[in-house]
């Protein structure tokens, strides 16, 4: 495999308090690398960081082969990397279907069209339409979204960042609020999903379980730093890990 991605020396300060530091990352083409450690780890701003949402303090960000550092996330979107958020994201009163297509419809017309013409709306439309099946959710597509199950909400929301034909997934806790039930439930359509295609996906998640289920390899930050980077098995046994956050940290 090639690497699609990588982080290079990245760090992210916020006045004196070092959130990140020094971190060098690589992803390969069609992994699923999941991105794990203790509250206040830094995960959400090295996630934040990929995404344009933050700018780093120092290092680089490279997709491709191209510097992305500091873009902003309108532009990284565009050269297709798309995204979830922790909080629900979605449009209450719109059905589950038009915010799947309006996600479409944002990256097929670009920053100042975000609309487009009737030739974008036609392809937004099929696009969403076949995110909502790779997820199997064609039962809810004409739901309002505010009226779906917090599982079936998050899902949504998964559609709306594959609708964006994305090159790299990043899936901030997806699962986040979930019951067992519905964890379950995603993780299953998640896998599926994911056995069909040949997607990229960064992952940050708290629930190890669905880690292990859907992970390739795990990089584990601990305090802004990266303690480990490995297969599932490399990171189980990795005595430093089990100090830090699989054994004794919550």
């Amino acid at each position: 495999m090639s690497t699609i991605f990588e982080c290079i020396g990245v760090g992210r300060n916020f006045g004196a308090l070092t959130a990140l530091e020094n971190i060098s990352l690589k992803v390969q083409q069609g992994e699923v690398r999941a991105v794990i450690g203790p509250n206040g780890a830094g995960k959400s701003t090295l996630f934040n960081v990929i995404a344009g949402t933050l700018k780093p303090s120092n290092g680089r960000v490279v997709m491709q082969g191209n510097d992305i550092t500091g873009m902003r996330p309108e532009a990284i979107c565009q050269l297709g990397i798309s995204r979830t958020f922790q909080l629900s994201s979605i449009f209450p009163e719109m059905s589950a279907f038009d915010n799947v297509r309006l996600a479409a419809q944002g990256k097929l017309g670009g920053r100042w069209h975000l609309l487009g013409g009737s030739k974008v709306l036609e392809q937004a439309s099929s696009l969403a339409e076949q995110a909502m099946n790779r997820l199997n959710l064609r039962a809810i597509f004409d739901t309002p979204a505010g009226n779906l199950s917090h599982g079936d909400q998050r899902l949504v929301e998964v559609a709306m960042a594959i609708a964006q034909r994305p090159t790299i997934l990043m899936l901030d806790e997806p699962t986040q609020g979930m019951s067992i039930q519905e964890t379950r439930r995603a993780v299953d359509t998640l896998k599926a999903m994911l056995a069909e295609e040949s997607l990229t996906v960064v992952l940050v998640e708290h629930d190890m379980d669905v880690v292990f289920s859907l992970a390739d390899r795990i990089a584990v930050l601990h305090r802004g730093r990266l303690i480990a980077d490995g297969s599932v098995e490399e990171v189980k046994a990795d005595a430093g890990v089990q100090d830090a956050y699989l054994g004794g940290v919550d």
